[in-house]
């Protein structure tokens, strides 16, 4: 049976303007590949603030990897790659090959960087200054980064976003081998067809509350 990555339970948030999540339940397991959907403002930022514990809920439970996220928030096996690091990247004045010593020292990992490189399409492209990379290309970093760190549980916030369609489709077919090695993968999205020939499940946040859209609602192709 896979293990259940993520478990949220009627869990509630507010800022002071009112309620963003109001009673929010669902789960991750060992191996999926989750879309997450829903309009500007609904929440979707919010809910990553929490699963990261940034932010604590205020009612209801956030367990990662059985644990409450009160107790133990798991930063060492959590990788969060968003669109505002993929941003800073591009002022980095150092290349993907330096990027990459410096978060290994961090890390204190001994990681074959070549290796990585290849998993990510970027073999040959080490000596890159970060400012001189594609949309696609500072994705796939930002993919490396959460490789390095060994992380069990993927976060993405728009990885598409200002990427051609050729990268997207390729960016998806590494999120679904991830999964398909065993990382839980939490993809935002505002573009499901896209993504549908590749992901596991598709949930809608509206209204403050998960809703598991029909696969039949889906379009795209197989995996």
């Amino acid at each position: 049976m896979a293990e259940v990555v993520l478990e949220i339970s009627d869990l509630r948030f507010s800022y002071e303007d009112g309620e963003v999540l109001s009673g929010l339940s669902m789960t991750l397991e060992e191996g999926e590949l989750l879309a997450l959907v829903g309009e500007n403002g609904a929440g979707k930022s919010t809910l990553m603030e929490l699963v990261l514990g940034r932010v604590m809920p205020q009612s209801g439970s956030l367990r990662l990897f059985g644990d409450d996220i009160s107790r133990d928030a798991h930063h060492a096996d959590v990788a969060y790659v968003s669109q505002d690091a993929l941003r800073g990247y591009r002022h980095f004045p150092t290349t993907i090959e330096e990027l990459l010593r410096v978060h290994c020292r961090f890390l204190g990992v001994d990681a074959d960087v070549g290796e990585l490189l290849a998993r990510v399409g970027l073999e040959g492209h080490q000596r890159r200054r970060l400012g001189e990379l594609s949309g696609g290309q500072l994705q796939r970093v930002g993919l490396l980064v959460a490789l390095l760190k060994d992380a069990r549980l993927i976060l993405l916030d728009e990885p598409t976003t200002g990427i051609d369609q050729r990268f997207s489709e390729e960016l998806y077919r590494l999120l679904r081998g991830m999964a398909n090695e065993g990382k839980s993968v939490v993809l935002v999205t505002h573009h499901l067809s896209e993504a549908a020939g590749y992901v596991d499940r598709a949930l809608r946040l509206a209204r403050g509350r998960l809703e598991e859209l029909p696969r039949d609602l889906w379009q795209g192709g197989a995996r």
